[in-house]
């Protein structure tokens, strides 16, 4: 069982902020949010937070190609980007070095992207996502960018992940974009 999980909207450029966040899973709150910015800086925070899991909102493949888990996920109304259009090309390289050395590490990654899981989640909001979820936020969401409340919402989909009963998932043969399922079953 995961104790800690995370969120990471990667940003195509070490320039741009990444937004991270954290989950505690057994206490159902989000521990922190943040921007971060080079791969090492990423990697350490990920590291010394003690993730275990982390759900990172940029397309895991090797090349950037459309894959088909891209074309099913537009087909059923998620607004992902494909990885052959300008920066989604470096976005995803940069994906697959970091989940390389993360997965080396031994922190398991997975793929999702936020705005599909809000929309599948059937909430407009970060805040609506923790209240229908019965999750609390020790991070005031008040002041926080758009990346890292983006991450936020990946970390809450890496607690679905964890727990199973709210994981929702698009799944093609080459790969498997997870998000949130409120509907699913009830909560434990």
């Amino acid at each position: 069982m995961y104790s800690i999980v995370g969120g990471l909207d990667l940003a195509a450029s070490e320039r741009r902020c990444s937004g991270f966040s954290t989950v505690n899973v057994a206490g159902r709150a989000v521990l922190s949010s943040k921007c971060v910015y080079s791969d090492g800086e990423i990697i350490d925070s990920i590291v010394s937070s003690s993730v275990e899991l982390i759900a990172v909102d940029a397309p895991l493949a090797e090349k950037p190609i459309f894959r088909s888990v891209d074309k099913l996920a537009r087909r059923l109304g998620y607004p992902v980007i494909p990885p052959t259009l300008g920066p989604m090309r470096t976005l995803t390289l940069r994906a697959w070095r970091l989940a390389g050395e993360l997965s080396s590490l031994g922190v398991k990654v997975v793929e999702t992207h936020p705005r599909s899981a809000l929309i599948s989640a059937g909430v407009s909001s970060v805040e609506e996502l923790l209240a229908r979820l019965g999750l609390k936020s020790l991070v005031d969401l008040g002041g926080l960018s758009r990346d890292e409340v983006d991450s936020i919402v990946a970390s809450i989909t890496a607690y679905c992940y964890v727990v199973g009963w709210c994981l929702g998932k698009v799944e093609a043969d080459d790969g498997v974009i997870y998000l949130v399922d409120i509907e699913r079953r009830s909560p434990p």
